[in-house]
């Protein structure tokens, strides 16, 4: 396991970056050296009441002065009482932050043509596993941003200036072709042929089908769950994924995932 951290950090920037969406950088390099693409960290506000509870979010992006890494960010949707308290902290203010946690994407040696899938806010994990593969591998991503509308669309120019080809979606048309981005997915492996892994974070159902599209093509792929955790050990057990081979049997998504082999686990939607 993963040497842990556990301390009330300051924050150093705190940015709205669409309508409900925030990136929120923080000051934890020991944190920041050591957290993998696709891990998380438990996160609560210091001396409130409510919420009581930590939240999880996906490592997003490692901060960077030349050398040093100074800390890291997080990008996240305000969708209820937790994210909303959180989106009034401004610079300067503590959270208290856990981890890293879980287990995040592997990157095996030898692939060299990949698949990045996001839904709206699952690129916050992808992101981070772009930098890595383009810093520790000589890989070719292609990047797939999936989202209800335009304002869903997230991190498009940072991807860009990374040198990776970005397709979009958007299911009311507002923003790249008009549809779903499962359906761009399996069109371009139709045209182009199969890459060496997919990586996909989203939905439950976009992640559903990027499983099946992978088992079709026989092409590896490894998701990484949007799932309610509470504790981030698997103590309270509310992050149940049930077993593909041993119906009955049960995976923890903040233990043993958030990141899984597609075909490892029943997606449940």
């Amino acid at each position: 396991m993963n040497e842990l951290f556990q301390k009330k950090v300051q924050i150093l920037h705190h940015i709205k970056v669409g309508s409900g969406y925030f990136r929120i950088g923080l000051a934890f390099p020991e944190l920041a050296r050591i957290a993998r693409p696709g891990q998380f960290v438990m996160v609560r506000l210091p001396e409130r009441r409510i919420p009581l509870l930590r939240r999880p979010f996906s490592v997003h992006n490692r901060l960077v002065e030349g050398e040093e890494v100074y800390g890291f960010e997080l990008l996240y949707k305000v969708v209820g009482k937790g994210t909303q308290a959180l989106s009034g902290l401004k610079a300067g203010d503590l959270l208290d932050v856990l981890g890293p946690l879980g287990n995040g994407f592997s990157c095996p040696e030898g692939i060299r043509d990949v698949l990045l899938v996001a839904g709206g806010i699952g690129v916050a994990s992808l992101y981070y596993l772009a930098l890595f593969l383009a810093e520790h591998r000589a890989v070719r991503s292609t990047v797939f941003l999936g989202g209800r509308t335009a304002a869903d669309i997230l991190c498009q120019r940072a991807f860009e200036s990374m040198g990776t080809k970005v397709c979009i979606t958007t299911e009311d048309g507002t923003l790249g072709e008009k549809g779903l981005i499962t359906s761009m997915v399996q069109e371009a492996l139709k045209v182009d042929g199969n890459p060496d892994m997919i990586y996909a974070c989203g939905p439950n159902p976009m992640l559903k089908a990027v499983g099946d599209i992978a088992a079709t093509y026989d092409v590896r792929c490894q998701i990484s769950l949007e799932t309610a955790m509470v504790c981030g050990f698997g103590a309270c057990l509310g992050c149940a994924v049930e077993k593909a081979d041993s119906r009955g049997a049960y995976f923890h998504a903040c233990t043993d995932g958030p990141v899984f082999d597609s075909r490892a686990i029943v997606i449940q939607t």
